[in-house]
């Protein structure tokens, strides 16, 4: 039986996910520099990628359409992206970290942080795991005090009160 992945209904928000994690894609052969760049540029602008996302980022597409199929949904959209990257992302990345021992597992997984400041190089964030410097490509107009997820070196986007009560919780 073929494995069908649902509609991603917001690419943008997907790929603010799940571009930081292309890297790990890009120093196994599985992905190439040139198109990660391509992502990571259009995401940044706010363009569309004219690229099937649900094909470079196939783990977390078939997740998020699990999680979707689960909540009773026809398509990925913002609720079911959140819940896997935010919520349920670290189990996957343990799970995935017993198939590929290069996976760093600290680093893949999403942290709630406080930006504590901005300038041109970036943000200052802090975590559960410290003071992060982390890029801010994705993330619009930061200002001191926001609530942000962050995945890898960058704050993937600004975050809601319940969802950091519900990763904070989590990662104790």
């Amino acid at each position: 039986m073929e494995f069908r992945t649902l509609p991603i209904r917001n690419k943008e928000l997907f790929l603010k996910y799940a571009i930081p994690c292309g890297e790990v894609l890009v120093c196994r052969g599985e992905l190439k520099r040139e198109l990660l760049d391509k992502l990571r540029e259009a995401t940044a602008s706010g363009q569309e990628a004219d690229v099937p996302v649900e094909e470079v980022f196939k783990v977390a597409a078939r997740m998020c359409t699990i999680i979707a199929k689960r909540m009773g949904k026809k398509a990925i959209d913002d609720e079911v992206i959140r819940r896997y990257f935010l919520i349920e992302h670290e189990k996957a990345i343990r799970w995935r970290k017993r198939i590929y021992p290069d996976l760093s597992v600290r680093d893949c997984k999403v942290y709630p942080g406080r930006v504590l400041k901005i300038d041109e190089d970036g943000a200052l964030v802090r975590t559960p795991i410290g003071e992060r410097k982390l890029r801010t490509d994705f993330s619009g107009d930061l200002k001191k005090g926001d609530r942000v997820s962050a995945h890898y070196g960058y704050v993937a986007e600004k975050i809601k009160g319940p969802y950091v009560g519900r990763m904070l919780k989590k990662k104790r």
